[in-house]
């Protein structure tokens, strides 16, 4: 993930024809070349115009900004764009499979009884949002995994908790293909999870501090 000024836009390890039939590639397209992109410009825009140079992504979220409140609010929105769209794209996979037996999927399985119940509860989060927003898998030492839901640009309390996954639910995401079906959408993302990714990140919670 690119987290120190100057941001950019991190590429597809894939094509935009890659995600075929569970993403279609204007969706793909519009999805990470302009709004992703576009969030990634307006984000060094205003890194600038405040001089915050020198804080990381991270920090641009978890610190007070010595700012006006509506100005910290945006910086702070198109900076949760950025990081969340960031961890979106490289948690899915052209390649789908069925989940490996590694340390990850286990654990969820022992917190949620079965990979389909997992999915399940994704959905059901997914359904609870009105609105545009998010929906993580997350690690925090003492709760272990949880199903976590945001609002618009708002991210998972990274001074706390460790995003492992991130569906984005804003409907730039899927209603040129689904339309109104977000459902169908989920369970697209749901087929497309990289698992590999999703042990690496785990791995490296296990041993961060949160």
């Amino acid at each position: 993930m690119n987290n120190q000024y100057p941001f950019q836009a991190q590429p597809l390890p894939y094509s935009y024809i890659a995600l075929v039939p569970y993403c279609d590639a204007d969706t793909l397209y519009l999805h990470h070349a302009q709004y992703y992109a576009k969030k990634v410009c307006e984000l060094n825009t205003l890194v600038r115009q405040h001089r915050l140079e020198h804080l990381t992504l991270e920090e641009i979220l978890t610190r007070r900004i010595n700012l006006p409140v509506v100005q910290e609010e945006r910086l702070k929105s198109v900076a949760g764009a950025v990081y969340n769209h960031q961890l979106f794209f490289d948690g899915i996979t052209d390649t789908p499979k069925e989940p490996p037996l590694n340390q990850i999927v286990g654990e969820v399985v022992a917190k949620y009884g079965t990979m389909d119940r997992f999915g399940k509860l994704i959905a059901q989060a997914a359904g609870s949002l009105l609105g545009a927003g998010w929906v993580f898998l997350t690690y925090e030492k003492t709760a272990g995994l949880a199903i976590v839901v945001t609002c618009n640009c708002e991210t998972v309390a990274l001074q706390s908790v460790v995003p492992l996954l991130a569906l984005d639910l804003w409907e730039h995401s899927y209603f040129l293909m689904n339309q109104f079906d977000r459902e169908k959408y989920v369970d697209g993302w749901l087929a497309l999870i990289d698992w590999d990714k999703a042990e690496v990140r785990y791995q490296k919670a296990l041993q961060s501090k949160i």
